[in-house]
C-alpha cells in the first residue's frame, strides 16, 4: 500500500486569497515599499470591484485580463495589476490603488515580478502552515478564523462525523483521505479537517431550511458512498433566534452533534432545536401546569383535553379571560401562557369532547373574529398513551391544523401523527418520527403516506429491510406508487441486492413525467451505476448521455466518472478519456476514475508515465478494489516491468480470486518469466471457473508442447499493443 499523502501538494487556488485576506494584506504591507490598497480580481469577479462608472470599468477588466493571459505584472491606468496563475488554470490578480503616480511609473515589470514572486511565497507558507498535510483540508485553525471573521446574517456551519469501514491503521487513515475529497465534491462551502473522523463545513447565505435541506443531501450521498456512519450538527446564524456569540457558535453545533450520535448511525441536529426546547411546537408542558393537569383528571376514567392557542396574542389580548365566560361549569381551565389555555372535560367522549370544541370556538369567534383563535383536541384513553401524552397529543393536533388554516379545530388522529413525524424527521430525530409513523399505522392501517414516510425514516436509520418491508406495503396497495418504487429501490441497492434495485429503477424511469421529476438525476444515476455493473455498459451510456444534455454540472463527477467507465467498456477511448478528465477535474483524487484514466492513458499512447502515475494514484487513495489493481498491472507491464505487474496481479487477485481477467494476467506473466508450473496453476482455475475457456486451454496446451519438446517455454504472451489489436 502506498503512503496516502494529497499527492497534488499544497497549491493556491483563488478561495485562499479570500481565506487569508487579513494575512495576505499584512504580508504585502511588510514587501512593498509604499502604501497601496490591494484589491483581488478574479476571472469570476464583477466589476464593481473597481469603484469606477461601468463603462471605464469594462475597459479596465478588458487590460487586466490581457495582463493576466501574458502572467507579467503590469499597469491599468492608476492600477499596478500583479497577476497569479493558480492550480486547475484558475487566474486571480491583485491591484494595488493608491500608489503615488511619480513612484508608480518608476516601478520596473522585474521589480513589479519580483514583488509578485516574494508574495506567492509568502502565501505558500501562510497556507501550509493552515492545511492538514494528510487530507489537503483547510485546518481546525483557520476554521476559528473564520468563525470569528464570518458575517452576521445567513451563515450556517455543520461538524459533520464520517465513520468509514474498520480496519488497520494504515486503512484508517486511507478512508481519512477519501471522505476528505468525497466532502470537498458534494460541499459548495469551504470544508475544514479538525481531527479524528471530524470535519467542518462553512455555508455562506444559507438559513435553517437550506441547511436542514443541505445536510440531509449530504447524509444520503454520504451513506449510498459506503460511509458506515455520519452525524451532522448544525449552527446556523443570522437567522430570528440563531446564536451570534462566536463561541456559542461552535459549541452549540459540537452539541447538536453530540444529539446527533445518540440518535442512530445516520443523523442530524440541528441547534435551535436544543437550546428553544420549551418553544418547540411539541414541547412538554412545564411541571407546573402538568401537576394542575393532573389533580383536573385525577379519578376519571375517561376525559377529553382541548388546547387553545391565540393566532395572535396581541390581538386577542388575554385568552383566559375570554375563555371564562364561554365554559361550562364542569371544564376545568389551565393556562399555559396569555395565550395558551388547556380545558379538561371531565368524562367527555371524543365525539363529545368535538361538540365542545366547536361550540367553543363559535362563541370565541363572537367574541374576537372568525380565526383568531386555534382549537386542539385529544382524548384518553387512546392506544397505549399515557394521561400526560395527551396533552402532547392536543399540540400535535394544533400543528396538523396549521395544514387546514388558520383558527380551526382539529381532532387529534393518525393524520396529526403524519404530520408530528414529518416535523421530528425534517429536525433528524429519525427514532422518535418511526415512533409517531407506526402509531398512526395503528390508527390507520392502510394509509400509504405514513407507510412510505416510516420506509424512508427506517431506511435513515439503516434498517432497510424494515424499510423493503413497508414500501412493499404500500406497492401492495398502489402497485405503481411512484415514491415508494424510489425508496425501495435506494433500500435494495443499500442492501447490494443490485438486481432487484434494478428493476424498481427501470419501472419508474418508464413513469410517465419521470424527466421531469424531482429525483430524475438521482434515479439517473442509479441506474448508469446499476447497468455499468449489470455489464449493460449501451443502455448506460444513453442514460447518462441524456442526464449529461440537462444536468451536467449539478451531477459532477459523479456523472463523468460512470460516463468515462461506459464508454471505456465499449472501446470509445476518446470519448471515456474525456469524460474521465471532467471527473477528475471535479474530484481531483476519485481512485476508481485515475485507474481508469492510467489504462486508457497507457492503451492510447498518450504517455506511459502518466498513465503508470495515474494507476499508482489510484492504489494508493484505494486499494481494496482489485480492479484498480489489475489496471496498474496492466500498466506496468506495457511499460516492460513484468515483476512489478506480476506483484501488483497478485494484489489484485488477493481481493478477487475468481477474476479471470486478472488470472489470465497472471497466467501469461509467469509463463513469460519461466515459472511454468505457477502459469498452468493460473489458467487451470480459469477452466474451473469458466470451463473450456479458450484462451486459457490454449495457453495450457502450449506449456504442454514445450515440454514436451524440452523448451523452456513455447508460450509466447501477447504484448499489451498486441491484444489491443
Amino acid at each position: 500500500m502506498l503512503f496516502p499523502v494529497y499527492s497534488s501538494g499544497i497549491q493556491l487556488n483563488e478561495r485562499d486569497f479570500y481565506l487569508f485576506r487579513s494575512e495576505f494584506d499584512r504580508e504585502l504591507e511588510k514587501i512593498l515599499p509604499v502604501s497601496a490598497t490591494p484589491l483581488i480580481w478574479s476571472a469570476n469577479g464583477s466589476a464593481d470591484l473597481f469603484d469606477v462608472d461601468p463603462e471605464r470599468a469594462a475597459e479596465v477588466v478588458r487590460q487586466v485580463k490581457q495582463i493576466c493571459a501574458a502572467d507579467e505584472p503590469g499597469r491599468v491606468n492608476e492600477l499596478l495589476v500583479l497577476p497569479f496563475s493558480l492550480a486547475e488554470g484558475e487566474t486571480v490578480a491583485v491591484l494595488l490603488r493608491g500608489v503615488d503616480p511619480g513612484l508608480s511609473q518608476k516601478m520596473a515589470r522585474e521589480w513589479l515580478a519580483g514583488i509578485r514572486d516574494q508574495l506567492r511565497t509568502s502565501l505558500d507558507l501562510i497556507k501550509q502552515a493552515h492545511v492538514h498535510p494528510e487530507t489537503g483540508l483547510y485546518s481546525s485553525r483557520l476554521l476559528q478564523q473564520q468563525l470569528d471573521a464570518a458575517p452576521r446574517l445567513s451563515v450556517a456551519f455543520f461538524l459533520v462525523g464520517a465513520i468509514c469501514r474498520a480496519g488497520t491503521s494504515s486503512t484508517g487513515l486511507l478512508q481519512l483521505v477519501q471522505a476528505a475529497r468525497l466532502l470537498e465534491t458534494i460541499a459548495t462551502g469551504t470544508v475544514y479537517y479538525l481531527g479524528g473522523n471530524l470535519f467542518g463545513i462553512m455555508q455562506e447565505n444559507m438559513g435553517r431550511d437550506g441547511a436542514l435541506h443541505f445536510a440531509r443531501r449530504l447524509l444520503g450521498r454520504l451513506k449510498r458512498e459506503g460511509v458506515r456512519k455520519v452525524h451532522i450538527g448544525i449552527a446556523v446564524r443570522g437567522e430570528t433566534g440563531a446564536v451570534c456569540g462566536d463561541g456559542s457558535w461552535f459549541n452549540e453545533c459540537w452539541q447538536a452533534m453530540a444529539a446527533a450520535e445518540r440518535r442512530g448511525p445516520f443523523s442530524l441536529c440541528e441547534s435551535s432545536v436544543l437550546r428553544d426546547r420549551q418553544s418547540h411546537p411539541l414541547a412538554r408542558p412545564g411541571r407546573e401546569v402538568v401537576q394542575r393537569l393532573q389533580r383536573s383528571w385525577l379519578g376519571q376514567d375517561r376525559f377529553g383535553l382541548l388546547l387553545c392557542k391565540a393566532e395572535d396574542e396581541q390581538t386577542t389580548g388575554n385568552l383566559a379571560s375570554l375563555l371564562a365566560g364561554c365554559l361550562d361549569p364542569s371544564t376545568v381551565s389551565v393556562a399555559v401562557s396569555s395565550g395558551e389555555v388547556y380545558l379538561v372535560l371531565p368524562g367527555a367522549s371524543p365525539e363529545e369532547s368535538l361538540r365542545q370544541g366547536k361550540s367553543i370556538q363559535k362563541k370565541l369567534e363572537r367574541l374576537v373574529g372568525a380565526g383568531r383563535v386555534a382549537i386542539g383536541i385529544s382524548s384518553w384513553p387512546c392506544l397505549n398513551y399515557s394521561k400526560t401524552d395527551t396533552a402532547v397529543n392536543c399540540r400535535k393536533a394544533l400543528l396538523h391544523g396549521r395544514f387546514l388554516g388558520a383558527g380551526v379545530v382539529t381532532v387529534f388522529d393518525h393524520l396529526s401523527l403524519n404530520v408530528s413525524g414529518d416535523l421530528y424527521f425534517d429536525e433528524g430525530d429519525y427514532r422518535q418520527a418511526v415512533r409517531d409513523y407506526q402509531t398512526g399505522l395503528r390508527l390507520n392501517d392502510r394509509d400509504v403516506n405514513l407507510m412510505n414516510s416510516l420506509g424512508v425514516t427506517l431506511a435513515e436509520l439503516n434498517r432497510q429491510q424494515q424499510a423493503i418491508n413497508a414500501f412493499d406495503q404500500v406497492l401492495a396497495l398502489e402497485p405503481a406508487n411512484f415514491m415508494a418504487l424510489v425508496n425501495k429501490g435506494f433500500a435494495l441497492r443499500m442492501l447490494g441486492r443490485e438486481e432487484e434495485a434494478l428493476v424498481c429503477f427501470e419501472l419508474i424511469a418508464r413513469q410517465k413525467g419521470f424527466s421531469k421529476s424531482a429525483v430524475y438525476a438521482d434515479i439517473s444515476l442509479q441506474l448508469g451505476r446499476l447497468y455499468c455493473s449489470a455489464g449493460r455498459h449501451r443502455e448506460a451510456v444513453s442514460l447518462l448521455e441524456k442526464l449529461e444534455a440537462l444536468q451536467a454540472e449539478r451531477q459532477g463527477f459523479h456523472l463523468y466518472r460512470l460516463l468515462g467507465q461506459a464508454y471505456a467498456a465499449l472501446g470509445k477511448n476518446g470519448k471515456a478519456i474525456r469524460a474521465l478528465q471532467r471527473a477528475i477535474r471535479h474530484n481531483p483524487h476519485d481512485a476508481q476514475s485515475l485507474s481508469i484514466l492510467g489504462e486508457l492513458y497507457a492503451r492510447e499512447e498518450q504517455g506511459d508515465d502518466i498513465a503508470l502515475s495515474l494507476c499508482q494514484q489510484a492504489v494508493s487513495f484505494d486499494d481494496k478494489p482489485a480492479r484498480n489493481w489489475y489496471r496498474l498491472a496492466l500498466v506496468r507491464e506495457k511499460v516492460g516491468d513484468s515483476a512489478g505487474a506480476l506483484a501488483a496481479v497478485r494484489e489484485s487477485l488477493r481481493r478477487n480470486r475468481r477474476d479471470v481477467d486478472g488470472l489470465l494476467l497472471a497466467g501469461r506473466l509467469c509463463g513469460e518469466m519461466g515459472s511454468r508450473a505457477q502459469a498452468r496453476a493460473m489458467f487451470r482455475r480459469v477452466g474451473k471457473i469458466i470451463p473450456g475457456h479458450r484462451e486459457a486451454r490454449k495457453a495450457l496446451s502450449s506449456l504442454d508442447t514445450a515440454e514436451q519438446h524440452g523448451k523452456g517455454s513455447a508460450y509466447a504472451p501477447q504484448t499489451h499493443q498486441q491484444r489491443q489489436k
